[in-house]
């Protein structure tokens, strides 16, 4: 093998196996007994057809691993079992090979067919693995190109996790083999080894081999993990005599399912018996027995000794965990990166704390409860199924804190902080919490952005991310831009085709609004649908309608009061015993009085439960508990009702702010930004010129005790929220008559408190690269700019505004802040200033503002453009409004308010008498440009509705082909409103939209396009085109659906490219080495000795010669290429110079070219000068192999510029 010959086992589960097998630990003291038994019986024909033998040989069974040369050991005396099958042959067998004895009870045909073939058996258990798991990766990859679902009774299953879960379950016996020193039956390995080899007549058939011997393995698993535990190193006892019993009989029936299944597949009856296999007690009675073999199995098992050891316990404790799967591909799929680098595009995509998130739920779940979800039946046929399906956790509409958010971070506990094995498989895992708290955390974006960031790295590569994903990271980041909606849809799908199974787990869904958890439903239904590998979606929420109709009620688990009345009862108890010093007074009576009052009456309410335990513990004296005890309230609402009630005075005023500002808040606040939010105050009346004044200060102790866990600090974020979603909707419903002015207020009073922060501040000179010179923070000193609440103002004033129900209580404080001269006149000193501050430092202005469109600041109508404020300044902002004005960088209102998606804004300008079509002298030249640049649809779509024209450039890509490259939902759009399909690009990398389309594999928008009458044929020669025509775009992008469209509607696959960098579409595959799409394009009849007169290589030999892929080469050659072909243009004259000039210093191709394709090696006499810039060190390997062999003289390479 040559030194960069990888062998097959490095490229797969092995190295994992290896380790392994390597980590043995010290051979038992006791060693076992062997029976001298022959497995050489006759040959007698197999109960199905298997694939061809020749004769059957033993089955070595191998010495414990204990044995090794020199060993002192001598057996125990050995009994002979003497069969009539049995012939003068012996072997060793263990006394303990439980599978030995299972054998021993089959029929002498079963027993036959077990033994297998004539081939060299396996040495040791590793190998039996590592045989196997070559095997099923080899029946998997015949039928790859199969339809990846198969439909069986009312179940989809998608067969290739059989083969996945059938790995898996394989390299987990060989981690138990290694560690305890229990070397696997060869009865049980050979009896699988037939199996799994058996032909199929279609690959449903092999479908169910892989599913027959899936369940046969994870059984076998168990099994040896009960060996080990209980029969291991043990003395002998009536519990274990019975327990060795009943795994014989299991065993046994094991055996007899494998040889049934092949009878059955033999006859025809593959799909039923896999439906036997899915859905037990329809058919086939050795499937249904197996569930009465493992019930006598647990029963056995509860009455062996406990178990002592941790390792042991460790072991047993894996049995309830779920099983993980591994993919060796992955790691191919896996980019390493610098820490920096990691985490740099790791934020850039979702800078949501989910870790934060799930640990405060996992440090106030209470010890030891939830643990029912994870035993519930349909929870683990959700599980455990191969079909993609979706589990809704659901909460009734009317009993709400149920503790639905505690039994999602049980569930993900399991997946991801509790499982060993999560660093040693390849599954998907990402979580979510939403949060009616949390703006970022109730809309779809970030949801589908955080499971991006989670998806894209495994835990098993600490330094890896996806390479796909980290691409897209890095050209969003290019385009200094967000991911879209598109991109991030696309982007789940892509990752979820990665990895062999994913599981995605959202809580609180109903915590998002309406339309946007109908987004993420349906989304995350498609997603789950169209994915080629099994997706696990966990969603829990109450039962609205809506969800309810969105996510159907197929599989759903609804959480009752029987459900949670345990976990509530623990959770009392565990808080009595934590509490029991305060306590010291209370009886043992009372205490349980207490227990069974708040279990009875919480109706499975935990958040009611948890309510009135706080309520409760304030009591001191058995008299004073029983009297609260009498008086709790009857339902959620009325125990946050006595709560309010319980302030009066200054301190409900203080609630009453704290509760406004929690729930209008566009982000999470600190206590540095709350609690002097509670402080501000301003007059009641409707004056423009009322003042801001500041109440007296409140402590972070102060308001949790008035709050009194109505609004809580969370001790993980740091920030003020509602600890539960009733307690937002309580105050929504209950007290809208003061909730419903809460973004009014707010708007008031930071506008207010805007003004009265930079009247005290002046513009001072700075060095725009730099921050403002602001001086220390005094944190007393509330207007600070630097204060953190001054921070939130800055940024969330405009916000509040736009949001404010009543917009004539805000304009009047709003007019003042811009000026009250009027919007094209001279602005407020305090405005100027806080654009300047924002554009200093674009760190604190809105999320969205580019900054430079608010100047010239001395008019405040850009800004009222920009942010949105026009609907509240109604007759006063558009008067005599002059719509030509442009803003520093050349744009118009229209064009500003378009770049910012405000459509009823573009609407009162365009009435006026805005030209739609104007031309302006900004960077994107149009207010349509700006609205498809900034991916504002709606607009778009207004603009164009209103006459715009659609055949525009943008920097010299025309809007179609910037909309087919990025905005794929805005192509069809432009289409219908008349966009020409064949527009030619001025200066672009694509120069057409269906070039752009095709690259990037977006299939919908090629689709489009050529129903709207695209040229797929078109030439393309715009400045910096990269491709020249459509199909090679789509072969360079290795877009293979893209590519078949193409050819469908007429693409010439032998079109000669005089633009760009590759002369033909088989080139431009060839050079990205996208072996699938060469193969189509040859299947097409692409020439593969077409002579190029455009490009860098000339030929696509060439082409593959001198980027180093030996696949492209082999494959090129097989399919007729010409070795020896004069390649009259590009830079090196033939394949070989061009092999030899590679960019690859090792000689493969070269010695394959010369030695094995026939290159005659003469043709390099007549090849131009090959050293263009290429280093000696690329070509000296190359070209001392081919003097050393006497190919060449070293005067002819030396004429050509080489150094040998």
């Amino acid at each position: 093998m040559s030194d960069g010959e990888q062998s097959p086992q490095e490229n797969s589960c092995f190295p994992l196996l290896s380790s392994c097998f390597r980590s043995k630990k010290k051979a038992s003291s006791q060693q076992d007994t062997y029976l001298l038994v022959n497995f050489a019986p006759e040959a007698e024909a197999s109960p199905v057809k298997s694939a061809p033998e020749t004769r059957p040989s033993d089955v070595p069974v191998p010495p414990p691993q204990s044995l090794s040369p020199g060993s002192s050991f001598t057996p125990k005396p050995a009994i002979i079992v003497r069969e009539e099958s049995v012939k003068s042959s012996e072997t060793m067998v263990p006394e303990s090979d439980l599978w030995f004895w299972a054998y021993q009870k089959l029929d002498e045909k079963s027993q036959k067919w077990i033994l297998g073939t004539s081939e060299p058996k396996p040495e040791s258990g590793k190998q039996w693995i590592m045989d196997l798991i070559t095997l099923v990766r080899e029946r998997e990859e015949a039928y790859k190109d199969s339809t990846p679902k198969l439909k069986v009774g009312s179940h989809e299953i998608i067969w290739r996790d059989y083969a996945n879960k059938t790995v898996t379950w394989l390299i987990t016996i060989g981690e138990i083999a290694a560690n305890f020193t229990l070397a696997p039956s060869p009865i049980i390995w050979s009896a699988l080894k037939v199996f799994v080899k058996a032909n199929v007549a279609q690959y449903e058939d092999l479908v169910a081999i892989f599913g027959c011997a899936e369940k046969v393995l994870s059984i076998m698993r168990r099994g040896m993990v009960y060996e080990v535990v209980y029969l291991q190193d043990r003395s002998s006892n009536a519990a274990a005599e019975d327990l060795k019993e009943i795994l014989i009989e299991l065993y046994n029936a094991l055996l007899r399912l494998l040889t049934h299944a092949l009878e059955r597949l033999n006859e025809g009856q593959g799909r039923q018996f896999l439906h036997a296999l899915i859905s037990p007690g329809k058919g086939a009675e050795l499937v249904s027995a197996l569930s009465d073999h493992e019930h006598k199995l647990s029963m056995a098992i509860q009455a062996c000794a406990a178990v002592q050891l941790q390792e042991h316990q460790n072991l047993m404790q894996s049995l309830s965990a779920p099983l993980r799967r591994v993919d060796e591909n992955v790691k191919n799929l896996v980019e390493h990166l610098q820490e920096k680098s990691l985490h740099e595009a790791l934020d850039y995509i979702s800078a949501i704390p989910m870790g934060k998130h799930h640990f405060e739920k996992r440090e106030t779940r209470a010890p030891e409860t939830c643990e029912w979800l994870l035993k519930h039946r349909k929870f683990l046929e959700w599980e455990e199924s191969s079909c993609s399906s979706t589990l809704w956790l659901q909460g009734s509409t009317i009993k709400v804190g149920a503790g639905k958010s505690y039994l999602t971070s049980k569930v993900i506990d399991r997946y991801f902080f509790d499982n060993e094995a999560q660093g040693k498989n390849d599954e998907g895992f990402a979580y979510f919490y939403c949060s009616r708290s949390d703006t970022t955390r109730r809309d779809p974006k970030p949801v589908y952005q955080s499971y991006i960031r989670q998806l894209s790295q495994l835990n098993h590569y600490p330094t890896g991310m996806h390479k796909n994903i980290f691409n897209l990271y890095r050209k969003a980041k290019k385009e200094q831009r967000q991911l879209s909606m598109p991109e991030c849809k696309a982007a789940l799908s892509e990752l979820l085709k990665s990895y062999p199974r994913t599981t995605l787990v959202l809580d609180a869904l109903d915590e998002c609004e309406v339309d946007a958890r109908k987004e993420i439903v349906l989304v995350m239904r498609s997603l789950a649908t169209d994915a080629e590998r099994p997706v696990k979606v966990y969603i829990a929420s109450r039962r609205e309608p809506d969800i309810e109709r969105n996510l159907g009620s197929g599989n759903l688990i609804e959480i009752g009061t029987s459900d949670n009345k345990g976990d509530i009862e623990k959770y009392i108890e565990q808080e009595m015993t934590r509490f029991n010093q305060e306590w010291e007074s209370v009886s043992q009576g009372t205490r349980e009085e207490v227990k069974r009052t708040i279990t009875d009456q919480s109706d499975g309410m935990f958040r009611w439960a948890y309510l009135q335990w706080e309520q409760l513990k304030k009591f001191k004296t058995d008299q004073s508990i029983r009297e609260r005890l009498g008086k709790l309230p009857k339902s959620l609402e009325h125990a946050y009702d006595e709560i309010y009630s319980q302030n009066e005075g200054y301190e409900l005023t203080i609630l009453q702010r704290a509760i406004k500002w929690v729930l209008c808040a566009a982000e999470p606040l600190s206590n540095e930004v709350l609690l002097w939010a509670i402080r501000l105050e301003t007059q009641t009346d409707s004056k423009a010129e009322a003042a801001l004044t500041l109440s007296s200060p409140v402590t972070q102790s102060t308001l949790e005790s008035i709050c009194s866990n109505l609004i809580v600090r969370d001790s993980q974020l740091k920030v003020w929220k509602f600890p539960h979603a009733s307690a937002a909707e309580y105050f929504e419903g209950k007290h809208k008559d003061w909730t419903t002015k809460a973004h009014e207020d707010v708007a008031i009073l930071l506008i207010s408190y805007l003004i009265d922060c930079y009247s005290e501040w002046r513009i001072p000179h700075w060095n725009e690269n730099s921050d403002l010179p602001l001086g220390v923070l005094d944190h007393g000193d509330y207007l600070n700019l630097e204060h953190p609440l001054q921070d939130y103002a800055r940024r969330f004033w405009a916000w509040h505004a736009r949001s404010a129900s009543d917009h004539h209580r805000v304009s009047p404080v709003l007019k003042r802040f811009l000026g009250a001269a009027g919007p094209q006149k001279s602005s407020s000193q305090q405005y100027q200033a806080w654009c300047q501050h924002v554009n200093v430092n674009t760190r604190t202005g809105p999320g969205n503002l580019f900054s430079y469109d608010l100047f010239p600041a001395e008019m405040s109508i850009f800004g009222i453009c920009a942010l949105g404020l026009h609907t509240l300044l109604e007759g006063w902002w558009d008067k005599d409004i002059d719509v030509l004005m442009v803003n520093g960088r050349e744009m118009d209102l229209l064009s500003i308010a378009a770049a910012y998606g405000h459509r009823s804004l573009c609407s009162d300008l365009v009435n006026p008498g805005s030209d739609i079509d104007r031309t302006l002298e900004s960077r994107l030249g149009s207010a349509l440009a700006e609205a498809l640049f900034h991916r504002q649809v709606e607009t778009v779509a207004f603009l164009l509705d209103k006459g715009c024209n659609s055949d525009i450039y943008m920097d010299g890509q025309s809007l179609l082909c910037f909309a087919a490259e990025h905005v794929e939902q805005l192509v069809e759009i432009l289409l219908k409103a008349g966009a020409d399909p064949n527009i030619q690009c001025r200066r672009c990398m694509f120069g057409c939209a269906l070039e752009a389309a095709a690259y990037e594999g977006r299939v919908d928008s090629v689709k489009a396009l050529i129903k709207y009458r695209a040229d797929v044929n078109l030439a393309t020669a715009s400045f910096g085109v990269a491709f020249g025509s459509p199909l090679a775009a789509a072969a360079y992008g290795r877009s293979l659906e893209c590519v078949k469209l193409l050819l469908e509607h007429g693409a010439n696959v032998n079109a000669q490219l005089n633009h760009g960098y590759y002369g033909s579409a088989l080139v431009a595959a060839v050079f990205r080495e996208s072996l699938e799409c060469v193969k189509l394009l040859l299947e097409h009849d692409a020439s593969v000795n077409a002579q190029l007169n455009h490009g860098y290589y000339g030929s696509a030999l060439a082409t593959a010669a001198n980027i180093g892929s030996l696949e492209c080469v082999k494959l090129l050659i097989e399919h007729g290429a010409d070795v020896n072909a004069q390649v009259n243009h590009g830079n090196y004259g033939s394949a070989l110079g061009a092999a030899l000039c590679g960019r690859q210093k090792d000689i493969e191709i070269v010695k394959y070219l010369v030695e094995e394709a026939g290159a005659d090696v003469s043709i390099l006499s007549s090849s131009p000068s090959l050293l263009s810039g290429i280093p000696w060190t690329y070509t000296l390997s190359k070209a001392t192999y081919l003097v050393k062999g006497g190919y060449v003289q070293a005067s002819v390479l030396a004429d050509l510029g080489l150094q040998v």
